[in-house]
Protein backbone atom coordinates (compact mmCIF):
# COMPACT_ATOMS: atom_id res chain seq x y z
CA UNK A 1 0.00 0.00 0.00
CA UNK A 2 2.83 2.06 0.68
CA UNK A 3 4.49 1.88 -3.13
CA UNK A 4 0.25 3.13 -4.13
CA UNK A 5 0.43 6.11 -2.13
CA UNK A 6 4.10 6.97 -3.04
CA UNK A 7 2.73 7.34 -6.75
CA UNK A 8 0.06 9.46 -6.21
CA UNK A 9 2.61 12.19 -6.03
CA UNK A 10 4.01 11.45 -9.92
CA UNK A 11 0.52 11.58 -11.75
CA UNK A 12 -1.00 14.30 -12.99
CA UNK A 13 -3.95 16.21 -11.46
CA UNK A 14 -6.89 16.01 -14.12
CA UNK A 15 -10.53 14.25 -13.21
CA UNK A 16 -11.74 11.33 -14.20
CA UNK A 17 -15.95 10.84 -14.19
CA UNK A 18 -17.33 7.52 -13.89
CA UNK A 19 -20.66 6.59 -15.13
CA UNK A 20 -21.84 2.91 -13.16
CA UNK A 21 -18.43 2.31 -10.87
CA UNK A 22 -19.01 -0.42 -8.75
CA UNK A 23 -18.95 1.96 -5.48
CA UNK A 24 -17.78 -0.79 -3.01
CA UNK A 25 -14.54 -1.95 -4.79
CA UNK A 26 -13.50 1.83 -5.70
CA UNK A 27 -14.13 2.52 -2.33
CA UNK A 28 -10.75 1.23 -1.83
CA UNK A 29 -9.13 3.82 -3.66
CA UNK A 30 -6.28 5.98 -1.72
CA UNK A 31 -7.13 8.80 -0.52
CA UNK A 32 -4.97 10.85 -3.54
CA UNK A 33 -6.70 9.09 -6.09
CA UNK A 34 -10.26 9.37 -4.65
CA UNK A 35 -10.42 12.82 -4.61
CA UNK A 36 -9.91 13.06 -8.42
CA UNK A 37 -12.66 10.68 -9.53
CA UNK A 38 -16.65 12.20 -9.91
CA UNK A 39 -19.22 9.48 -9.31
CA UNK A 40 -21.79 9.54 -11.51
CA UNK A 41 -24.95 6.53 -11.52
CA UNK A 42 -26.17 4.66 -14.58
CA UNK A 43 -28.12 7.78 -16.15
CA UNK A 44 -27.52 6.50 -19.65
CA UNK A 45 -28.98 3.33 -19.00
CA UNK A 46 -32.41 2.43 -21.09
CA UNK A 47 -35.25 4.35 -20.08
CA UNK A 48 -38.60 2.71 -18.14
CA UNK A 49 -41.08 4.72 -19.46
CA UNK A 50 -42.37 3.42 -23.18
CA UNK A 51 -42.58 7.06 -24.31
CA UNK A 52 -38.41 7.47 -23.66
CA UNK A 53 -37.72 4.44 -25.00
CA UNK A 54 -39.44 4.66 -28.16
CA UNK A 55 -38.65 8.81 -28.75
CA UNK A 56 -34.84 8.13 -27.16
CA UNK A 57 -34.78 5.08 -30.13
CA UNK A 58 -36.40 7.20 -33.08
CA UNK A 59 -34.91 10.55 -31.84
CA UNK A 60 -31.50 10.51 -29.56
CA UNK A 61 -27.99 10.18 -32.09
CA UNK A 62 -30.21 10.17 -35.55
CA UNK A 63 -30.27 14.48 -35.53
CA UNK A 64 -28.37 16.86 -33.71
CA UNK A 65 -30.27 17.67 -30.12
CA UNK A 66 -29.35 20.27 -28.05
CA UNK A 67 -28.88 19.77 -24.04
CA UNK A 68 -31.70 20.92 -22.73
CA UNK A 69 -33.51 18.45 -25.45
CA UNK A 70 -31.60 15.39 -24.24
CA UNK A 71 -32.41 16.29 -20.91
CA UNK A 72 -36.19 14.52 -21.90
CA UNK A 73 -33.72 11.25 -21.99
CA UNK A 74 -30.88 11.50 -19.75
CA UNK A 75 -31.40 13.31 -15.88
CA UNK A 76 -29.79 16.80 -16.10
CA UNK A 77 -27.94 17.09 -12.88
CA UNK A 78 -25.87 13.81 -14.44
CA UNK A 79 -25.75 14.74 -17.56
CA UNK A 80 -24.26 18.53 -16.85
CA UNK A 81 -21.58 17.13 -14.28
CA UNK A 82 -20.27 15.22 -16.88
CA UNK A 83 -20.11 17.32 -18.92
CA UNK A 84 -17.99 20.09 -16.65
CA UNK A 85 -14.86 17.76 -17.43
CA UNK A 86 -12.41 19.86 -19.57
CA UNK A 87 -9.21 19.82 -21.76
CA UNK A 88 -7.03 17.17 -19.35
CA UNK A 89 -9.96 15.14 -17.78
CA UNK A 90 -11.53 11.83 -18.42
CA UNK A 91 -14.50 10.13 -18.64
CA UNK A 92 -15.33 6.25 -17.89
CA UNK A 93 -18.49 4.63 -19.08
CA UNK A 94 -19.15 1.38 -17.79
CA UNK A 95 -20.87 -1.22 -20.56
CA UNK A 96 -21.66 1.57 -23.29
CA UNK A 97 -23.52 -0.21 -25.86
CA UNK A 98 -25.78 1.95 -27.51
CA UNK A 99 -23.89 3.76 -30.42
CA UNK A 100 -26.60 6.55 -30.88
CA UNK A 101 -26.25 7.83 -27.27
CA UNK A 102 -22.61 7.10 -27.29
CA UNK A 103 -22.78 9.36 -30.66
CA UNK A 104 -25.62 12.07 -28.96
CA UNK A 105 -23.42 12.27 -25.77
CA UNK A 106 -19.86 12.76 -27.60
CA UNK A 107 -20.92 15.74 -29.29
CA UNK A 108 -21.34 17.71 -26.09
CA UNK A 109 -18.50 16.49 -24.62
CA UNK A 110 -15.65 19.06 -24.89
CA UNK A 111 -12.57 18.76 -26.91
CA UNK A 112 -9.60 17.16 -25.04
CA UNK A 113 -11.48 15.04 -23.03
CA UNK A 114 -10.40 11.18 -23.14
CA UNK A 115 -13.54 9.18 -23.32
CA UNK A 116 -12.94 5.26 -22.46
CA UNK A 117 -15.73 2.48 -22.37
CA UNK A 118 -15.34 -0.69 -20.28
CA UNK A 119 -16.61 -3.73 -21.06
CA UNK A 120 -16.78 -6.14 -18.21
CA UNK A 121 -19.06 -8.97 -19.48
CA UNK A 122 -18.67 -10.84 -22.44
CA UNK A 123 -19.10 -8.66 -25.57
CA UNK A 124 -21.23 -10.92 -27.06
CA UNK A 125 -23.84 -10.87 -24.02
CA UNK A 126 -23.37 -6.93 -24.89
CA UNK A 127 -24.05 -6.47 -28.28
CA UNK A 128 -25.75 -8.03 -31.74
CA UNK A 129 -23.28 -7.19 -34.12
CA UNK A 130 -20.32 -6.42 -32.00
CA UNK A 131 -17.74 -6.28 -34.95
CA UNK A 132 -19.85 -3.29 -36.81
CA UNK A 133 -21.24 -1.70 -33.15
CA UNK A 134 -17.82 -1.30 -31.71
CA UNK A 135 -16.19 -0.02 -34.94
CA UNK A 136 -19.04 2.45 -35.08
CA UNK A 137 -18.56 3.97 -31.21
CA UNK A 138 -14.44 4.02 -31.70
CA UNK A 139 -15.02 5.88 -35.16
CA UNK A 140 -17.06 8.30 -32.20
CA UNK A 141 -13.43 8.94 -30.75
CA UNK A 142 -14.16 6.69 -27.49
CA UNK A 143 -11.21 4.28 -26.32
CA UNK A 144 -12.36 0.68 -25.61
CA UNK A 145 -10.96 -1.34 -23.41
CA UNK A 146 -12.40 -4.89 -21.94
CA UNK A 147 -12.18 -7.93 -18.98
CA UNK A 148 -11.78 -10.39 -21.47
CA UNK A 149 -8.27 -11.36 -23.01
CA UNK A 150 -10.29 -13.19 -26.35
CA UNK A 151 -12.23 -10.20 -27.02
CA UNK A 152 -9.58 -8.07 -26.66
CA UNK A 153 -7.70 -9.87 -29.79
CA UNK A 154 -10.96 -10.83 -31.30
CA UNK A 155 -12.09 -7.14 -31.92
CA UNK A 156 -8.74 -5.44 -31.56
CA UNK A 157 -9.69 -3.50 -28.22
CA UNK A 158 -7.10 -2.91 -25.22
CA UNK A 159 -7.33 -6.03 -22.67
CA UNK A 160 -7.85 -4.59 -18.59
CA UNK A 161 -7.69 -7.14 -16.24
CA UNK A 162 -10.33 -7.70 -13.85
CA UNK A 163 -9.52 -6.40 -10.51
CA UNK A 164 -11.08 -5.97 -6.57
CA UNK A 165 -9.62 -4.07 -3.70
CA UNK A 166 -8.48 -5.38 -0.23
CA UNK A 167 -11.02 -6.00 2.45
CA UNK A 168 -12.09 -3.43 4.37
CA UNK A 169 -12.44 -5.96 7.95
CA UNK A 170 -11.30 -8.35 9.40
CA UNK A 171 -11.07 -12.12 7.96
CA UNK A 172 -12.66 -14.96 10.52
CA UNK A 173 -10.07 -17.44 11.00
CA UNK A 174 -12.82 -20.15 11.10
CA UNK A 175 -15.05 -21.01 8.32
CA UNK A 176 -18.15 -22.27 8.95
CA UNK A 177 -18.78 -23.83 5.28
CA UNK A 178 -16.51 -25.45 2.70
CA UNK A 179 -17.78 -24.03 -0.80
CA UNK A 180 -19.99 -20.96 -1.46
CA UNK A 181 -21.76 -20.40 -4.12
CA UNK A 182 -23.62 -17.12 -4.88
CA UNK A 183 -25.31 -16.34 -8.48
CA UNK A 184 -28.18 -16.89 -10.91
CA UNK A 185 -28.45 -19.86 -12.20
CA UNK A 186 -28.18 -18.55 -16.20
CA UNK A 187 -27.22 -20.72 -18.25
CA UNK A 188 -24.88 -22.84 -15.84
CA UNK A 189 -27.38 -25.03 -13.54
CA UNK A 190 -26.53 -28.27 -14.48
CA UNK A 191 -23.04 -28.01 -14.21
CA UNK A 192 -23.64 -26.41 -10.95
CA UNK A 193 -25.83 -29.33 -9.79
CA UNK A 194 -23.21 -31.85 -10.74
CA UNK A 195 -20.52 -29.45 -8.99
CA UNK A 196 -22.48 -30.07 -5.89
CA UNK A 197 -23.22 -33.16 -5.80
CA UNK A 198 -19.43 -33.92 -5.91
CA UNK A 199 -18.94 -32.08 -3.25
CA UNK A 200 -21.64 -33.58 -0.96
CA UNK A 201 -19.76 -36.79 -2.36
CA UNK A 202 -16.82 -35.70 -1.03
CA UNK A 203 -18.10 -34.84 2.31
CA UNK A 204 -17.50 -30.90 1.87
CA UNK A 205 -20.46 -28.88 3.11
CA UNK A 206 -22.04 -26.14 0.50
CA UNK A 207 -23.38 -22.95 1.00
CA UNK A 208 -24.77 -22.22 -2.29
CA UNK A 209 -27.50 -19.42 -2.97
CA UNK A 210 -29.29 -19.30 -6.60
CA UNK A 211 -31.66 -17.02 -6.83
CA UNK A 212 -34.85 -17.08 -9.35
CA UNK A 213 -33.80 -13.33 -10.36
CA UNK A 214 -31.77 -10.10 -9.63
CA UNK A 215 -33.51 -8.53 -6.96
CA UNK A 216 -34.45 -12.05 -5.05
CA UNK A 217 -30.50 -12.08 -4.58
CA UNK A 218 -28.18 -10.62 -1.35
CA UNK A 219 -26.42 -7.53 -1.22
CA UNK A 220 -22.91 -7.32 -2.01
CA UNK A 221 -21.79 -6.85 1.71
CA UNK A 222 -23.85 -9.48 2.86
CA UNK A 223 -22.10 -12.18 -0.31
CA UNK A 224 -18.76 -11.23 0.90
CA UNK A 225 -19.36 -11.67 4.71
CA UNK A 226 -20.33 -15.42 3.61
CA UNK A 227 -17.67 -15.58 1.28
CA UNK A 228 -15.37 -14.97 4.25
CA UNK A 229 -16.68 -17.82 5.85
CA UNK A 230 -16.34 -19.91 3.55
CA UNK A 231 -13.11 -22.13 2.73
CA UNK A 232 -13.43 -22.20 -0.88
CA UNK A 233 -15.01 -20.32 -3.97
CA UNK A 234 -16.86 -21.52 -6.16
CA UNK A 235 -16.60 -19.97 -10.22
CA UNK A 236 -18.53 -21.02 -12.75
CA UNK A 237 -18.00 -18.76 -16.15
CA UNK A 238 -20.83 -18.77 -18.77
CA UNK A 239 -20.10 -20.49 -21.69
CA UNK A 240 -17.52 -18.42 -24.61
CA UNK A 241 -16.03 -16.34 -21.65
CA UNK A 242 -12.34 -16.68 -21.02
CA UNK A 243 -11.51 -13.65 -19.03
CA UNK A 244 -12.00 -13.31 -14.79
CA UNK A 245 -15.21 -13.21 -13.28
CA UNK A 246 -15.09 -11.46 -9.81
CA UNK A 247 -14.73 -14.62 -7.97
CA UNK A 248 -10.95 -15.30 -8.83
CA UNK A 249 -10.26 -12.09 -7.18
CA UNK A 250 -12.18 -12.24 -4.07
CA UNK A 251 -10.67 -15.90 -3.44
CA UNK A 252 -7.24 -14.18 -3.91
CA UNK A 253 -8.06 -11.03 -1.77
CA UNK A 254 -9.68 -12.67 1.14
CA UNK A 255 -7.06 -15.99 1.12
CA UNK A 256 -9.62 -18.59 -0.18
CA UNK A 257 -9.48 -21.56 -1.93
CA UNK A 258 -10.77 -21.61 -5.67
CA UNK A 259 -12.70 -23.96 -7.58
CA UNK A 260 -13.10 -22.46 -11.16
CA UNK A 261 -14.02 -23.99 -15.06
CA UNK A 262 -12.22 -21.81 -16.39
CA UNK A 263 -9.03 -23.73 -17.56
CA UNK A 264 -7.24 -20.14 -18.85
CA UNK A 265 -7.14 -19.00 -15.60
CA UNK A 266 -3.43 -21.08 -15.40
CA UNK A 267 -2.01 -17.94 -17.68
CA UNK A 268 -2.37 -15.68 -14.86
CA UNK A 269 0.58 -15.13 -12.32
CA UNK A 270 -1.53 -15.91 -9.35
CA UNK A 271 -2.66 -19.12 -10.38
CA UNK A 272 -0.89 -21.78 -8.16
CA UNK A 273 -2.31 -25.44 -8.43
CA UNK A 274 -2.56 -25.57 -4.31
CA UNK A 275 -5.50 -22.81 -4.20
CA UNK A 276 -6.75 -23.61 -7.76
CA UNK A 277 -8.84 -26.45 -8.47
CA UNK A 278 -9.60 -26.54 -12.02
CA UNK A 279 -12.95 -28.24 -12.99
CA UNK A 280 -12.80 -30.66 -15.59
CA UNK A 281 -8.73 -30.80 -15.67
CA UNK A 282 -7.85 -31.46 -12.37
CA UNK A 283 -8.29 -34.85 -10.62
CA UNK A 284 -11.84 -35.10 -8.35
CA UNK A 285 -10.00 -37.74 -6.12
CA UNK A 286 -8.36 -35.16 -4.68
CA UNK A 287 -11.01 -32.67 -4.42
CA UNK A 288 -11.54 -32.87 -0.31
CA UNK A 289 -7.83 -32.72 0.64
CA UNK A 290 -7.27 -29.61 -1.90
CA UNK A 291 -10.14 -27.91 -0.06
CA UNK A 292 -9.30 -29.29 3.54
CA UNK A 293 -5.37 -28.09 3.05
CA UNK A 294 -4.12 -24.61 4.02
CA UNK A 295 -3.65 -21.55 1.70
CA UNK A 296 -0.38 -21.32 0.04
CA UNK A 297 0.46 -17.61 0.47
CA UNK A 298 0.68 -15.82 -2.46
CA UNK A 299 3.35 -12.91 -2.80
CA UNK A 300 2.20 -9.21 -2.16
CA UNK A 301 3.63 -7.72 -5.11
CA UNK A 302 1.15 -10.25 -7.41
CA UNK A 303 -1.81 -9.00 -5.38
CA UNK A 304 -1.06 -5.32 -6.11
CA UNK A 305 -1.53 -5.73 -9.81
CA UNK A 306 -4.58 -6.74 -9.07
CA UNK A 307 -5.82 -4.16 -6.99
CA UNK A 308 -8.41 -1.25 -7.86
CA UNK A 309 -5.27 1.22 -7.35
CA UNK A 310 -3.12 -0.51 -10.08
CA UNK A 311 -5.99 -0.70 -11.65
CA UNK A 312 -7.59 2.83 -12.01
CA UNK A 313 -4.26 4.38 -12.78
CA UNK A 314 -4.58 3.47 -16.92
CA UNK A 315 -7.70 5.24 -16.87
CA UNK A 316 -6.95 8.37 -14.72
CA UNK A 317 -5.60 11.41 -16.80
Amino acid sequence: MYQLLAKEKSIMKGKLYIVSAPRFIFDGLTPGRQERIVYLPDFLSFPKTRFKQLTRALLVGRIHLPKKILYTWFQKEYLDQMLQAKAGDAILIYEGCNVNVLKAIRSLIPSGVTCHIYYCNPIHTTFKNPSEDLKKIQRLGYELSTFDPKDAERYNIKFANQYFRYPAEDIPEEPTSDCFFCGLAKNRIHELQALKELLKTSALTCNFIIPETAKEGISYAEYLKQLSLSRCVIDINQSNQTGLTRRPLEALFYNKKLITNNADIRRYNFYNPKNIFIFGIDSTESLKEFVKSPVDKIPEQIRQQYDINTWIDQYLP
